[in-house]
């Protein structure tokens, strides 16, 4: 059940950022300059459970996949780090079910 919810939330995420809207149509949200691909996506959430796998308890958590989204996400580091930011402080910290997956963002965003 754990790694569902933070799977979920990759995709989420993903299809957030690439549509420029959040899923309930109420927020618009600038897009990173980079692709968020399917591919990219599966990779954070394969790279999150090797984490877990051999670095924790094997329980996929937000910290797990919090810096393979980070690293998605900030192709230009410059003008991706903007939209990102934006993102987690005007659309994340708001999902109070995801406060766990905001602190972990934001320590790996610095």
């Amino acid at each position: 059940p754990a790694a569902a919810e933070e799977i979920r939330r990759v995709v989420t995420v993903f299809r957030e950022l690439r549509s420029g809207l959040t899923g309930d149509g109420r927020t618009k949200l600038k897009s990173p300059s980079g692709t968020l691909s399917t591919a990219e996506a599966i990779s954070v959430v394969t790279n999150g459970l090797a984490l877990s796998a051999h670095f924790g308890d094997g329980v996929l958590r937000p910290a797990d996949v919090a810096a393979g989204i980070l690293g998605s996400v900030l192709k230009d580091p410059v003008a991706d780090r903007v939209v990102w930011t934006e993102y987690l402080e005007a659309v994340v910290r708001d999902r109070t079910e995801w406060a766990d997956f905001y602190r972990a963002c934001r320590e790996v965003t610095g």
